[in-house]
Order: C-alpha cells, then structure tokens, then sequence
C-alpha cells in the first residue's frame, strides 16, 4: 500500500495498547542511495526517530509496542550518515540527466509493506502561485539524490507528450 508524504505528516503514534496518542509524525528520513525508509522522525530538535522494524502497524495511524522504540537518530549508523548529508525529498530540485528541468518535488509516496520510496510527484511552479506541468516519475527512474537536487533518467519526454493528450467525455464515460 503506498502512503503519501503530506498525508504521512501529523499522523499520530500510539502505542499498542493505549487509547491516547503519545507524539506525532514530524518527517521521515529516506536513504537517497537505496531509496529505503530509514526511520520515522518524532521529535526534530532531538533527533528522536523509530525505526520501521518497530512499528507494529501503520494505517491512518503509527503504532508501536511502546514508548522505549523512540532513539536518537544518532544511535543508527546510516541514519546519522543520512542526517549529517542533509539530503530532503520534499521541495528538491528535479533535473534530467541532461540538465533539463522539471520541477520541484511537491511529494512523495513510500510502500508501507516494503519501506521503499515508491514515486516522486514533481511541478514546476510561476510566480510561486500557478503549479503546471505536474508529473509523477516512478523511483526506479531515479539517478541519483542529493542535497537539493533529484537527478532522473532522460526517457521522461514520453510522459510529458502523454500528458496533453485530449481525452472525451464519452472515453471517459466508457471507461
């Protein structure tokens, strides 16, 4: 099942057996090599995070055993290597390997059985205020991540002439 980003965020925690929730969703850290989850971000300012193996369940909600799953971030190598190269999905920069570009990414979406990111959705925006020519690039187009940036194969122009493509309102009806 995948789980957008923006949807992801607030999201409340609770543990398994409690009626109340005890924190919220506040980011997720994804490893820009290999496109895993790496952990769930609580609490920003200290860095305290829950990694995916401790998340009994994840629906509209995140649950836990209990409240001892949440640790710094610093106590999981790769996450403290991801964090140090400040590597964020939301609002990067995306550009073909040729140098074109095609947007921001606005969000994201993650497969909640295998903690892979699953697709990026990417805009241009004018002016800050009029979004155009949005896409969605699936993960395994992606070259490589970095800090602000996102680069992706060149094979993409077929999406972008699909996209102006006009449709009636009887093929829509049919379908």
């Amino acid at each position: 099942m995948q789980k957008l980003f923006s949807n992801i965020l607030g999201a409340p925690v609770y543990e398994d057996d409690s009626l109340r929730a005890f924190n919220t969703v506040k980011d997720i850290i994804i490893d820009p090599e290999r496109g895993d989850m790496l952990g769930i971000v609580v609490e920003i300012r200290r860095n305290m995070i829950i990694a995916p193996i401790d998340i009994v369940s994840w629906g509209d909600s995140v649950r836990v055993d209990h409240r001892d799953v949440v640790t710094e971030g610093n106590e999981i190598l790769r996450v403290e290597e991801v964090l140090k190269r400040e590597i964020h999905i939301p609002h990067s920069k995306v550009v073909s390997e040729d140098g074109d570009s095609l947007g921001v990414v606005f969000d994201y979406s993650i497969d909640s059985n295998s903690w892979k990111l699953n697709k990026i959705f990417v805009h241009k925006v004018f002016l800050g205020l009029i979004r155009f020519e949005t896409r969605i690039i699936p993960a395994k187009e992606i070259v490589e991540i970095s800090k602000g940036k996102i680069v992706v194969k060149n094979n993409l122009n077929t999406i972008k002439a699909t996209e102006g493509k006009k449709v009636s309102a009887q093929d829509v009806a049919v379908s």
